[in-house]
């Protein structure tokens, strides 16, 4: 309460507007309809001499002077995207010292921790937001808001589009002013619905422009067309094997290659999904690059029955075989794989 009320001082009282109640020459709104998911309508919004405020790790605000645009905000909680009654600035204010400031024209690609942490939300919830920018709009833009540059991943897929000289490093600052400022929706989830249940709604457009920047990517080390993903380095506990070992061991002897991502570049990456015949591995990150396969090829993915994340909207797009197995998880919350099943499958 005290905060709420020192920014009110300073700042004045923040009012909540939708965007239309700002339109102008300045302030435009560029809607899109594709023909899919029941007509999927994005949004794009320019505006002009925008501030942007990141209150923690899981609320992004946009303010024209002392109005909160209600649209180009986003807060969540445990992956439920919120509605603006959620929003921190609106509950506790904000202190600005110090604003970075940035002239021109720049794309906002900022949302909340996922994409700072998390392979798969950098480019489903925000690489692929380029595509109305670059594609669509043909918007001249002189800087591109990234939430961050720390990771190995964030450092190729900038570079890999093209964007090193224009990327800004957003992670440390709280407020920022941006002179021309573009917005675009998220691709997929809706406010008040969980992550696990819209990334089934993963638009088609989404994964023809991951397809059309990547996939051209060429990587010197060459990998064996018959792939198994092992992620016993993840720090997630969520779909771990019990059996880990024995399943490697296993599939060396059926002339699989035992692949660990975190280990490879990003380009490396694209390579082996885009070449691969069949691929197996439990669920994680690493199947965000399932974008990246070819037709007919078969995927065995190993889930813990009670993880809801859902991929095959990417396999239906890309039209490749893609099995599921839901295995209950032992009194160590790992999945066991039967390996005569497994044999029997390839």
């Amino acid at each position: 309460m005290f905060k709420k009320k020192i920014s009110e001082l300073i700042h004045g009282k923040i009012e909540v507007k939708k965007f239309n109640q700002i339109l102008s020459e300045n302030n435009k709104v560029h809607r899109f309809d594709f023909q899919e998911n029941g007509k999927e309508c994005i949004n794009l919004y320019s505006i002009k001499n925008a501030r942007i405020v990141q209150s923690g790790n899981t609320c992004f605000s946009i303010l024209q002077g002392n109005s909160l645009i209600e649209e180009l905000c986003f807060q969540s909680k445990n992956l439920r995207r919120k509605d603006l009654s959620s929003n921190k600035l609106l509950k506790n204010g904000y202190l600005s010292f110090f604003p970075k400031k940035i002239k021109g024209t720049s794309v906002c690609l900022l949302q909340d921790i996922s994409l700072k942490e998390n392979y798969f939300h950098f480019l489903y919830d925000c690489v692929v937001k380029l595509h109305l920018v670059e594609d669509i709009n043909k918007i001249d833009y002189d800087s591109v808001l990234v939430p961050s540059k720390k990771k190995k991943f964030h450092k190729q897929i900038i570079e890999a589009l093209g964007l090193k000289s224009k990327a800004v490093d957003c992670e440390n600052f709280e407020i920022i002013d941006v002179e021309n400022l573009v917005v675009i929706d998220h691709p997929y989830w809706k406010k008040n619905n969980s992550w696990f249940d819209d990334i089934e709604n993963i638009p088609e457009w989404a994964i023809t422009f991951l397809r059309k920047k990547f996939l051209s990517l060429e990587s010197k080390q060459k990998f064996k067309n018959k792939i198994f993903i092992d992620r016993s380095d993840s720090t997630s506990p969520y779909n771990q094997i019990e059996n880990n070992a024995e399943v490697k061991d296993f599939l060396i002897t059926k002339g699989f290659e035992i692949i660990q991502l975190s280990l490879l570049a990003f380009n490396e990456q694209v390579e082996i999904f885009k070449n691969a015949d069949i691929i197996i591995g439990a669920h994680g990150s690493a199947f965000a690059n399932l974008a990246f396969c070819k037709p007919e090829i078969k995927l065995i993915e190993f889930r813990q029955s009670d993880h809801r994340v859902s991929l095959e909207k990417i396999s239906k797009i890309n039209k490749f075989e893609h099995k599921v197995w839901l295995i209950q998880t032992n009194f160590n919350g790992k999945m066991f794989i039967d390996l005569k099943k497994l044999e029997n499958y390839i």
